[in-house]
C-alpha cells in the first residue's frame, strides 16, 4: 500500500470537504482586490481545494487560473466552475506549474503551508508582474464558548494526544509575530507587507462540527478507530448546535520591480 501523505489526504473526503468547510469573508475579497487593482490581468490561485475561494474572485469578474494537485479536489472544483468559462483548472503542484503568462494576483486560501519551502516564494515571485500582489489567508476557528473549547481540548488529549498541537486554539495570536510573515519579511521580492484579521460566526450541529474536523489533515492522518471513538465523545458532550468562532487572517505582499 502507497504511504499516505498528509498534504495530500484532502481528495479521500473532497465531497464532504466542499459541502461542510467554511468559505471566506466577503470583505477581505474587496480588500485583496483593492489591493491589487487588477484592471482585467488574471489571477493565479496555489491550492484551489474544490473552490470556494476560486468562485468568490470569479464572481467578482476575476479571470483565475486555479492549481489543484488533488485529482479527487480537482474534479468537484471543475463541476463547481463548469459554468464558469474565466476560471481554468489545472491539476498540478505549484511547484511543477510554468506560467505562461505573468499574473497581476497570486492568493492561496488555506494551502499555501502545503508549499515547499525551499522555492515557494521565488515560484511566487516569479509568476507575478511586477507590482503584483501576493495574498495569502486561512480560517482558524474555535467554540465561542471557553468552557466547551476546554472540554474539546480535553477530550484530544485523551484521546488523540498525538494531534493536541495541531488542534490548540491559536487565533488569538498577533498577525506580526505569525508565519508566514517571518519568512515573507526576508524576501527581496516582495514589499508593501500589510496582514488583516476578520472576525465572524458560524453555527453547526455537532455532527457537522465533527464532520468539518474529518476535513483537516490531523484528523485524517489518525487511524480511523481512534478517529471514530474521538468524535463520538465529541458528540457526546456537544448540545444540538455549537456557535464556533471564526478569525480569517490575511497577509498581503506587493512584487517588487528589482
Amino acid at each position: 500500500m502507497a504511504e499516505r501523505v498528509r498534504a495530500r489526504v484532502f481528495g479521500e473526503v473532497a465531497d464532504e470537504y466542499d459541502r461542510i468547510r467554511p468559505g471566506y469573508p466577503a470583505a477581505l475579497v474587496d480588500d485583496v482586490l483593492d489591493h491589487a487593482r487588477l484592471a482585467g490581468a488574471p489571477a493565479l490561485e496555489v491550492g484551489a481545494g474544490t473552490g470556494r475561494a476560486t468562485v468568490a474572485f470569479a464572481e467578482r469578474g476575476v479571470a483565475v487560473t486555479a492549481l489543484e494537485p488533488d485529482g479527487a479536489m480537482a474534479e468537484v472544483l471543475r463541476r463547481r466552475v463548469a459554468d464558469r468559462p474565466d476560471v481554468t483548472v489545472a491539476v498540478t503542484a505549484f511547484e511543477d506549474y510554468r506560467p505562461a503568462r505573468p499574473f497581476g494576483l497570486l492568493f492561496s486560501a488555506q494551502a499555501w503551508h502545503w508549499t515547499e519551502p525551499a522555492v515557494r516564494w521565488r515560484r511566487a515571485a516569479a509568476a507575478l508582474a511586477p507590482g503584483g500582489t501576493l495574498a495569502l489567508f486561512w480560517n482558524g476557528d474555535r467554540p465561542a464558548d471557553p468552557e466547551v473549547t476546554a472540554t474539546l481540548l480535553d477530550l484530544h488529549r485523551r484521546h488523540a494526544p498525538q494531534i493536541l498541537p495541531d488542534v490548540e486554539p491559536v487565533h488569538d495570536s498577533p498577525l506580526a509575530a505569525a508565519w508566514p510573515r517571518e519568512e515573507l519579511v526576508a524576501q527581496t521580492d516582495f514589499g508593501d507587507l500589510s496582514e488583516r484579521l476578520y472576525r465572524w460566526e458560524r453555527t453547526l450541529t455537532a455532527q457537522d462540527y465533527t464532520a468539518n474536523l474529518s476535513t483537516h489533515s490531523a484528523y485524517r492522518m489518525l487511524d480511523e478507530g481512534t478517529r471514530v471513538g474521538l468524535f463520538r465523545a465529541i458528540t457526546d458532550v456537544l448540545g444540538e448546535r455549537i456557535v464556533v468562532s471564526m478569525a480569517t487572517a490575511l497577509y498581503l505582499a506587493r512584487r517588487l520591480d528589482n
